[in-house]
């Protein structure tokens, strides 16, 4: 599992914050094992495996940290009517197209270092 200076040093990310990299890149870790229960999953030619999935794992942990930032973001509202003013917290409530397109999009991210789909052939 890759940790936080592959993750600026290597993979050259700039988003997460070094607080929060251990539970995302759980969390893509564990997304990358969903992917392979799913689907035929294989480096991309020319890349290193270890290489490979290290830098998918990087990738799809950073598309998680945007969609949490989207999340805690949407959350939030405010509301002033005179010189009353309220703030309210919402959980975001994910639609099930929202869940679906996410993991789409994780697939598309790590597909820059991983084959993946049923027409892998390893």
């Amino acid at each position: 599992m890759p940790d936080y200076r592959y993750y600026v040093e290597n993979y050259l990310g700039e988003d997460i914050p070094e607080g929060d990299f251990p539970r995302l890149i759980r969390r893509a870790q564990a997304e990358l094992a969903r992917m392979r229960d799913v689907y035929a999953v294989a480096p991309r030619p020319g890349l290193d495996p270890t290489e490979a999935n290290a830098m998918a794992a990087c990738a799809v942990a950073d598309a998680m940290y945007e969609f949490d930032q989207e999340d805690a973001a949407r959350g939030l509202t405010k509301v002033t009517v005179g010189s009353v003013s309220e703030t309210y917290a919402a959980p975001p409530e994910l639609c099930p197209a929202t869940v679906a397109l996410r993991a789409a999009h994780y697939r598309h991210e790590a597909g820059y270092y991983l084959q993946i789909g049923r027409w892998v052939h390893g």
